[in-house]
């Protein structure tokens, strides 16, 4: 992924904490057929020695698995928050018309090799997990125990689970690190304004930046 001095995020954390965020990827690898994308959600571990492991499934019926099976190199990307930045936002417009469209966003990009799990044990843990993050704030959670057993075994029987050791990240948080102070006062005023809940989340992420720069 290209990213630029100003733009690049390789402190592990930052990364770690937006796939959490995020959570729903690409997962892309090399098939016999070219390459292959499948999209789905998928959980980040923080092992012991650092290490950092994501984990997903796919149908059994999804041929991704059968390239997996032999350790296959993949890459996971998450794509967070993104919004169009209007020149019109940006005071030197007016000054001297040097402004163009453009894209504010943040991306991260996991790189490894990955593996297939098929123990029921696994993927019920998995499932769980899964599904307990994204149940957590809900007045009355749904938990894997509420479906009936059989129900459940079936559909186990019928995915695969996923593991990637992650052995590369990447990360790209474009925020509008190269334009003039008040040109990105401008760009955050804008998208904060915007009726798009990603635009006003660039925003807030904008912010961010700036206040991280003013501390230094």
């Amino acid at each position: 992924m290209y990213s630029s001095p100003t733009t690049r995020e390789d402190r592990q954390d930052v990364l770690v904490a937006a796939i959490r965020s995020i959570q729903f990827g690409a997962l892309v690898v090399m098939s016999p057929d070219g390459l292959s994308a499948t999209h789905i959600p998928m959980l980040v571990r923080e092992l012991t020695n650092g290490a950092v492991e994501l984990e997903g499934h796919v149908a059994r019926a999804n041929d991704l698995w059968r390239t997996a099976q032999s350790g296959a190199p993949a890459l996971a990307m998450f794509q967070g928050p993104q919004a169009y930045i209007h020149p019109g936002w940006f005071p030197t417009k007016k000054v001297d018309g040097k402004a163009v469209p453009s894209w504010n966003y943040i991306a991260v990009h996991a790189h490894g090799k990955l593996e297939t799990v098929e123990d029921i044990t696994w993927l019920r843990a998995h499932l769980s997990d899964l599904t307990d993050v994204n149940e957590a704030e809900r007045a009355e959670p749904w938990a894997l125990t509420d479906a009936p057993e059989d129900y459940l075994d079936a559909m186990l029987r019928a995915i695969v689970g996923l593991r990637m050791r992650v052995e590369r990240f990447e990360g790209n948080w474009k925020l509008g690190q190269k334009q003039r102070p008040e040109n990105r006062q401008g760009a955050i005023e804008g998208l904060a304004s915007s009726t798009s809940t990603e635009a006003q989340e660039v925003a807030a992420l904008m912010l961010g930046v700036l206040a991280n720069a003013s501390a230094r």
